[in-house]
């Protein structure tokens, strides 16, 4: 498959991140492209957040997303600590697709030690870290809106306040059943997870191995494509935003 997209424009953008502020780290190389960790630490032992993008190649807002974030969020209120990987999969984000370059989906591979090298990577990446909060920004190429799953096992729920900043600037998904679950409220997946149901489970995305290991809160933010780019971009941001000031 040809690419449509050219990494290195992200690296550059990663590279001229002010370094008083950032510290841009290769986390490791993955089918011939470094993949990079972005960390802040502003208040030691802190609360630390975990924030990434690119886990899909054709969800490129949630690459744009974690970018602009860095570049112009409003990261700056908020005293967090925080680790950043910008594109988990740098090899599908290139060539729009959504799996690797084994042809795997990776977020359906972090239970099994199978030779995943992006899940590898992630596990050393959060070794040993706990975590206030995850977000990970998506795209739902069949989604009629926007919407936000958030799982919980202790701390404030925030799902509708991130919906509210969200709306009117792309619609919301109405749906009762979204991505196969029900809505627990307009645009809204809300989920007490099950541990034991969890374990279960011989696939495991991404948000399983840090609920079960490292937080216990999870964000998905997930954003429909049949919008411009730049308003998913700016979704994924206020979604970011309103998750830290009510729960940072």
């Amino acid at each position: 498959m040809s690419r449509i997209r050219d990494y290195r424009t992200v690296v550059q953008r990663l590279r001229a991140l002010p370094r008083r502020d950032w510290r841009v780290r290769v986390a490791g190389e993955v089918w011939g492209y470094p993949v990079f960790t972005v960390r802040r630490v502003v208040v030691r032992n802190g609360p630390l957040v975990f924030l990434t993008g690119g886990m899909h190649g054709e969800e490129p807002a949630g690459v744009e997303g974690v970018l602009r974030w860095l570049e112009r969020g409003p990261w700056r209120a908020h005293r967090v600590n925080w680790l950043i990987i910008p594109c988990i999969n740098p090899y599908g984000w290139e060539r729009n697709r959504r799996t690797n370059a084994q042809r795997r989906d990776i977020n359906r591979h972090f239970r099994q030690r199978d030779n995943t090298p992006e899940a590898e990577l992630i596990r050393r990446c959060v070794a040993g870290k706990r975590f206030r909060f995850s977000m990970e920004f998506h795209e739902d190429v069949d989604a009629s809106g926007y919407y936000l799953y958030e799982a919980h096992r202790h701390g404030p729920l925030i799902g509708e306040k991130v919906i509210r900043a969200v709306r009117g600037l792309v619609p919301i998904n109405r749906d009762r059943l979204i991505d196969g679950q029900e809505a627990s409220a307009v645009g809204l997946i809300r989920r007490a997870l099950d541990e034991r149901s969890m374990r279960q489970r011989r696939r495991w995305p991404m948000a399983y191995q840090l609920y079960l290991q490292h937080t216990d809160q999870i964000f998905g933010s997930e954003t429909p494509i049949t919008v411009p780019l730049a308003k998913r971009v700016e979704a994924h941001c206020r979604a970011l935003a309103t998750v830290l000031e009510n729960a940072a």
